[in-house]
């Protein structure tokens, strides 16, 4: 006969098999993250989501370089993780051609979605189907030299025509203004942001037509080739110094420059702000949209594991999660500054009560570029070559974005015919759905 210990252990033995056996695990694939950062949601998640659901989740971390090809090769073969990251307008792309499930047909989707900042989505959804859920967030704001423009008695700087009359006398004095992107194949944020404030973007209502062509949409495109051709401001400065030494009074930057200008410019202390970017008074409200969005995750169709994997993402954009996220990664990286995507979250990220504010306001009033047909890298190039020909070849701003519009539009017309069979068959399970 068995000793009343030896009938213990066994069935203590016995628990942990059964548990074992029954545990699930999850592949999920981040990317951009720092080594230092997915431990941090490595532990993270052991310590909490694991812990509570039984679920164990493998990461792998992507480098912005070789995210699509991998992606891409794994949809094809069918060795998918289960729940994967990308930047903007990616998952769309997966998604319609079957390789990532509508979320819109989970369990709780709406209280999901509506947890992060509505103008994050249009880079994510088409026609109502939605294939990700952000997690992180990032937004366009300004940096100003308080001290160098109140020597030039100008107090604050609201509006793109209020800094076109200030340049003049900024310039004057040794000081200017810089956008974000430059010249470089991001310019396409600084681009929309001007269209986005006078009511344009890249398509019409429809997603049928481009909009460069629209009349708000070529003011707002000369409007920011004028800052170059007309203004002078910098085609190119280390942005970072010439803030420093006031070569910049102001500056449109993402919020990593916040924490640099904390950590790494204590001399600048009270001498400078955060502010939301410049804008457009259109009938009479000041529009200071600028990009906003995150790093967003989708499910994939061949996962074996789909509850689950929705599970976790309810987790991760959680209130409660993202603020963990938030202060462990700003407490153990210094320097770092980790956004919360969750609307709820952000006022309690642990920085200045202002700049919290300010984040917030810039993320409610944000968005993100709107998901056409069109590959992302086909788009932002038509706008980078209608810059590059107005500002440096000395084109007519109206022509320029013409013939961009054009362009658009016949890869428009050529992606309707590509992708018209994976809509409708998309289309008809959301109705079946």
């Amino acid at each position: 006969m068995l000793k009343k210990g030896t009938v213990f252990l066994l069935f203590a033995l016995l628990c942990v098999l059964a548990s074992t056996l029954h545990a699930v695990e999850i592949d999920v694939w981040l990317v951009g993250h720092s080594n230092e950062q997915v431990e941090i949601i490595r532990e993270l998640t052991e310590d909490i989501f694991t812990k509570n659901t039984g679920i164990s989740v493998v990461y792998t971390n992507l480098g912005w370089a070789d995210i699509e090809t991998k992606y891409l090769m794994a949809a094809a073969s069918g060795d998918t993780p289960d729940v994967g990251a990308a930047g903007a307008l990616f998952l769309p792309e997966l998604g319609l051609r079957g390789a990532l499930i509508d979320l819109s047909t989970m369990p709780d989707f709406e209280e999901v979605k509506n947890r992060s900042f509505p103008g994050f989505y249009r880079s994510l959804e088409y026609r109502g189907l939605t294939f990700g859920i952000p997690y992180t967030a990032n937004v366009t704001v300004a940096f100003q030299r308080d001290d160098v423009l109140a020597s030039l008695g100008i107090e604050k700087i609201d509006t793109w025509e209020e800094l076109m009359a200030a340049l003049p006398k900024m310039q004057a004095n040794g000081t200017n203004f810089s956008l974000q992107w430059f010249l470089t194949e991001t310019l396409y944020a600084d681009v929309n942001m001007f269209m986005w404030q006078r009511g344009a973007d890249d398509y019409n209502e429809d997603l049928t037509k481009s909009g460069y062509d629209d009349p708000e949409c070529i003011k707002a495109f000369t409007d920011y080739t004028n800052l170059y051709v007309k203004y002078n401001i910098p085609k190119e400065i280390p942005v970072f110094q010439a803030f420093i030494n006031g070569e910049l009074a102001l500056c449109l930057q993402y919020p990593p420059f916040y924490q640099n200008l904390l950590i790494s410019a204590p001399q600048l202390d009270g001498k400078w702000s955060m502010v939301q970017a410049p804008g457009y008074l259109m009938e009479g409200k000041l529009n200071r949209t600028t990009f906003g969005g995150g790093q967003a995750l989708g499910i994939f169709g061949d996962s074996k594991k789909k509850q689950e994997g929705w599970e976790y993402i309810k987790w991760i954009t959680s209130e409660e999660t993202q603020l963990l996220l938030s202060k462990l990664i700003m407490e153990r990286i210094q320097g770092t500054l980790f956004l919360p995507s969750n609307r709820g979250a952000v006022s309690s990220t642990p920085i200045d009560p202002k700049g919290a504010e300010i984040f917030d306001k810039a993320l409610n009033e944000g968005t993100s570029s709107i998901y056409g047909l069109v590959a992302p890298n086909h788009r932002r190039r038509y706008l980078q070559m209608a810059a590059q020909k107005t500002i440096l070849m000395g084109v007519d701003a109206e022509t320029a974005m013409r013939e961009a519009a054009l362009e658009h539009n016949q890869e428009i017309a050529r992606k309707q015919v590509e992708y018209d069979r994976f809509i409708k068959r998309l289309l008809e399970a959301q109705s079946r759905n």
